[in-house]
Formats: structure tokens, C-alpha cells, sequence
């Protein structure tokens, strides 16, 4: 009866230690294998037979997010997740780069996050919660908080000769850039750091993320801007009008002998398709500098209304008819729109109105000269070379124009979906 258990005390004790242990340490982790498989089985089981945990780890979340700005908050509401008990929101300063999940418990579909920075962007993401399970996260919304932060760390200026400052010398930089310090961007007044002056003439949409416009230059505008710092940054830029050919439109209608009013439906059409093209470019620009305020430019209408207009330059005074100035003026003023609604798309923020109105009666041929802002012909060997381009006091009136729109910007905040 007891001869067993003294036979197998013996095999026990003649058994080699390290086979022992080896059996031993087998048996463990076959026991361990054995419980992750059960546990396995038992979450997928759980998993894909419980209709509220399969619908919170659904690919899309259901939830349609909005959000309004306020001064150092933001306000969120959404659309209830039928399988949602509570829900967890992210936020993400853009400016800081901070993530963090919120540690209220919200049982409603609203909450205010508060105790933000002034003038910051941030992104919102809602999660919904059963139990201890967090669900898919809602699609983002980019939130700017009100007011102005004081100053900034950067300043950015892209795009064309607008911007670059052609049109008021002496020019300086690159080559063929015409870059100059009576440009708009140095004339923004406190809180505004030095440009960093990005922007070239006859620069085009392709030339801001394509091409390297030319081989002075180190790169696209946008691998420059990517190469630099861009943390409580500011970037302005002008773009579009060297796509639809305005220089040399204004030219042809200058010096041919025929009304270049035939051009008109033409023109307007490349001013139609380049919205698509604006938005893409401006999305770039906000996708490399989430965290900066970005404003566009419009440009002005260029020459006077043609019942009060008195172009002094004998060449522009012979070149232009009265209907060729109203049809400049009319294609400016749907070049203004595009991109304005270019920008509303994108989630940038547009100063084209503002510019029209800053030089409202102070465009090229204007009746009494001292009052034009921008240039009729500056030259004669470059008939357009600086022609058609802000003056000094032209470059202040897109100062107050970018200034004035800052002002608007500050006071209400923003609200755009990446």
C-alpha cells in the first residue's frame, strides 16, 4: 500500500536537478501559454458578441464635434455615441506641442475647457467611454483661443512680389527676388518680430511647394519655412496673381493696339480653377505650422474706378481704355474672392476685403498723383518691373489692411477642422 509513494520518492531524488527544473519550468510556462490563450478567447469572445464594446471599437467614431473660441477656453459639444456611458476629451496645444486626456468625467455631450493660453490653437478630440473601455476618437476640431498672446517668435512671409516688397526699393537678398524692406511685413508695428523674408517676384503656386524658383534660392518656400522654427509663429503670404499671368495680361493691355477686353472670360476662368490649387497650398502651409496664425492677402483692384481715373504715365494714359481698367478692376476684385473663399476652405484667415478698402481711392491713376499708392510704369526698359506694385504708402495701407484684419482675428478666435 505504501510502497508507491516510496518508489517515486526514490525516482524523485535520483533525478538529475537540472532536469527537474527544466520540467518544472515547462510546466509553468505551458500553464502560462494556457491562461493567455483562455484570457485571449475570453476578450474576443467578450469583444465581438458585446454589441456596446464592438461598437465603441468601431474603425470611425460616430461623433460630429463643434467647438467657439473664448478668452483662455474653448467650448466643445458633439453628437451623442449611443454605446457611450461618459466620454474623455483630448486637447493639444499646437503651439506647445502638449497632449493630454482631460481628467473630467463628462456624463453630457458639452464642456469648456478652461485655463488655456490666450491666442493659443488647440485640438479637441472627444473619446467615447463605456465602463473602463474607451472607444474610437471623434475626428479633430482646431480651436484659437481669443486675443492677442503680446508678440510672437516668428515671423514668416511667402509668396510673391506683393509681399516680397517689389515696387518701393532699394531690393536686397536673392537675386531676381527684389526683396525690400518697405514691404508690408516690416511695417507691422509691436508685437511683430523681424520677417524672415521667404517671399520672391514672380513667384507661383508650384514655386511655395514644387519648384526652387531659382538656384539662388535654398529650396521651395515651403521646405524653407519646414527647415525653421515654428512655434508662436506668424506667416503671411500673397499668391496667384503670376498663375493667372496678371503682369503680363496688364501689359498686353497696355501696349497692344487692340482692346485686350476679349482676354476678360479667359482670364476669369484661370481665376475659377485656381481656387483648388489656393486651398491645397494654404492646407500645406497650416499642415508644416499647425500652431501659427496664418494670414493671406488679397491684392488691390490696381487702377481707379474709369469714371474718375487720370493715369499720368503718357504710356498708361494712351494704353488704357476705360473699359480695360473696369475689366482689370473686375478680374482683381474675382482674383479677391477666390481667395478669400480659397481660405475659408483651408482654415486660414483671408484679408483680401480689407486690402481693397485700404486702398480704395489711392489705386494707379488715381486723379490727383499724390494720392496713388501704387505705381504706374517705373521704367522703360522693364515695362513692368516695379509698375502696378505699392509704393511706399502702399505698402503701409497693406500694413493697416494685414493690421486691421489681426485685430478682427484676435477678438473672435477660430474654428477649423484639420
Amino acid at each position: 500500500m505504501h510502497s508507491q509513494p516510496r518508489i517515486a520518492q526514490r525516482l524523485l531524488h535520483r533525478m538529475p536537478r537540472r532536469k527537474r527544473s527544466a520540467t518544472s519550468g515547462k510546466f509553468k510556462w505551458t500553464t502560462a501559454i494556457f491562461f493567455c490563450l483562455i484570457l485571449t478567447t475570453v476578450c474576443a469572445t467578450l469583444l465581438f458578441t458585446n454589441p456596446v464594446l464592438r461598437a465603441l471599437a468601431a474603425a470611425q467614431s460616430s461623433i460630429a464635434i463643434n467647438g467657439t473660441p473664448g478668452n483662455q477656453q474653448a467650448s466643445l459639444t458633439w453628437t451623442a455615441d449611443p454605446n457611450a456611458t461618459s466620454y474623455i476629451v483630448e486637447q493639444t496645444d499646437l503651439v506647445t506641442g502638449q497632449v493630454q486626456q482631460l481628467p473630467d468625467v463628462i456624463t453630457t455631450t458639452s464642456f469648456t475647457a478652461g485655463s488655456l493660453a490666450t491666442g493659443h490653437w488647440y485640438r479637441f478630440r472627444v473619446i467615447p467611454v463605456n465602463g473602463i473601455t474607451q472607444g474610437t476618437p471623434s475626428a479633430p476640431i482646431d480651436i484659437r483661443t481669443t486675443g492677442f498672446r503680446g508678440s510672437y517668435d516668428f515671423y514668416y512671409v511667402l509668396g510673391d512680389s506683393y509681399s516680397s516688397g517689389e515696387g518701393s526699393p532699394p531690393y536686397s537678398g536673392a537675386t531676381g527676388c527684389y526683396r525690400s524692406t518697405h514691404s508690408y511685413a516690416y511695417l507691422l508695428g509691436a508685437g511683430i518680430p523681424t520677417p524672415t523674408m521667404i517671399a520672391c517676384s514672380g513667384a507661383v503656386t508650384n514655386d511655395i511647394d514644387k519648384t526652387v524658383q531659382n538656384s539662388g534660392l535654398p529650396g521651395t518656400q515651403l521646405q524653407q519655412l519646414k527647415s525653421s522654427p515654428l512655434n508662436n509663429a506668424l506667416i503671411t503670404l500673397t499668391i496667384g496673381g503670376n498663375d493667372v499671368g496678371f503682369a503680363n495680361e496688364l501689359e498686353n493691355c497696355i501696349v497692344s493696339f487692340s482692346s485686350c477686353t476679349s482676354r476678360q472670360a479667359s482670364i476669369s476662368q484661370k481665376i475659377t480653377a485656381l481656387e483648388p490649387r489656393l486651398v491645397q497650398v494654404y492646407q500645406e502651409i497650416r499642415q508644416a505650422a499647425p500652431g501659427a496664425d496664418i494670414i493671406v492677402l488679397g491684392y488691390p483692384l490696381l487702377l481707379a474706378a474709369a469714371n474718375i481715373a487720370d493715369c499720368h504715365n503718357p504710356i498708361v494714359h494712351v494704353g488704357l481704355s476705360g473699359s480695360e481698367m473696369t475689366m482689370i478692376r473686375e478680374l482683381a476684385g474675382q482674383m479677391d474672392q477666390v481667395i478669400t473663399q480659397a481660405a475659408a476652405q483651408a482654415g486660414v484667415v483671408a484679408a483680401s476685403s480689407e486690402v481693397e478698402q485700404a486702398f480704395a481711392g489711392h489705386e494707379a491713376c488715381t486723379a490727383n498723383q499724390s494720392n496713388e499708392w501704387i505705381n504706374e510704369i517705373t521704367g522703360i526698359n522693364a515695362l513692368i518691373h516695379g509698375s502696378f506694385h505699392p509704393n511706399l504708402s502702399g505698402y503701409h495701407a497693406d500694413a493697416s489692411a494685414l493690421n486691421s484684419r489681426r485685430t478682427s482675428f484676435y477678438q473672435s478666435g477660430m474654428v477649423r477642422f484639420p
